[in-house]
């Protein structure tokens, strides 16, 4: 009876012995699973960290070149106001951002509207919205705000702007 024993342990043995090197396999298997998917994670999380980063420096470049364009506005109306002076350029500093601002009339005298265009542009506009005698001016503005940093975002706006010259 103990020879049979034996012989039974002896089975046994051999049998788990030949398993002992699929559990190694089967560990290295998850171990280089788990350090793929580690590594793509972090790339994801810095390559949305660096995505970010760009769009909220673009986004205030922007802002600055927006907050420009204000200033721009506001030079282009004082100057309608000015027949004698045509045009202005100025480099002004918006936090870290550099912003030349151009503002430039169109043209040389204003432009005087005839009664039909008044009408019309009353209707397209509404009623009381522009006035039915007069003429206008029109000012090219043009804001670029480029980053004084290594990043060097850059954002630059136009618009063309009319302002009513009343006669007297």
């Amino acid at each position: 009876m103990l020879l049979v024993h034996m012989k039974q342990f002896i089975t046994i043995s051999k049998k788990k012995e030949g398993h002992r090197g699929i559990a190694l396999l089967v560990a290295l298997g998850t171990m280089i699973v788990i350090l793929v998917i580690g590594s793509l994670s972090i790339y994801l999380i810095t390559r949305g960290v660096r995505i970010t980063g760009g769009q909220t420096r673009y986004e205030t470049a922007y802002e600055a070149a927006v907050a420009s364009l204000e200033i721009g506005k506001a030079r282009a109306e004082y100057l309608s106001q000015q027949p004698g002076i045509m045009d202005t350029t100025e480099i002004i500093r918006i936090g870290k951002y550099d912003a030349k601002i151009l503002v430039e009339r169109t043209s040389t005298s204003s432009i005087v509207a005839s009664g039909t265009a008044m009408k019309f542009a009353r209707a397209i506009a509404g009623p009381g919205a522009t006035p039915s005698y007069g003429s206008y001016r029109t000012y090219y503005i043009k804001a670029h705000a480029q980053s004084t940093s290594k990043t060097n975002e850059q954002v630059m706006l136009e618009i063309l702007q009319r302002y009513t010259v009343f006669s007297d």
